[in-house]
């Protein structure tokens, strides 16, 4: 039995990326944009050639957790727009602390001394 292909993360978004982006996991940015079209339809009208994707290749631990385990084993080519993300900027691409905010917003936290 040959083993599922390596997935990968990747952000996919249409216009600004700061408005809104979405996870897809794929084994390559042509299996990924389709994905990502389907899951941005669902937020306004987008057109299949505005839609960009980059792979993903800072925390992949953390981001590989939001996937559904059946597709990564399958090799299945799946996405989610629901990924929580900082409690303060917002950004779901790095992990969180206990309090839910990313490593970059937590450093900026005023001294409780």
């Amino acid at each position: 039995m040959r083993d599922a292909p390596t997935m990968h993360p990747y952000i996919g978004w249409a216009g600004d990326r700061s408005e809104g982006a979405v996870l897809v996991f794929a084994r390559e940015a042509r299996a990924a944009k389709p994905v990502a079209f389907g899951l941005l339809m669902g937020w306004s009208d987008v057109d299949y050639t505005d839609v960009r994707v980059r792979r993903l290749c800072t925390h992949v631990d953390h981001l590989m957790t939001h996937a559904r385990p059946k597709m990564l084993t399958a090799g299945l080519a799946h996405g989610t727009d629901d990924i929580p993300g900082c409690t303060d900027c917002h950004s779901w691409t790095a992990p969180t602390d206990e309090d839910g905010r990313c490593a970059t917003c937590a450093a900026h936290l005023p001294n409780a001394d």
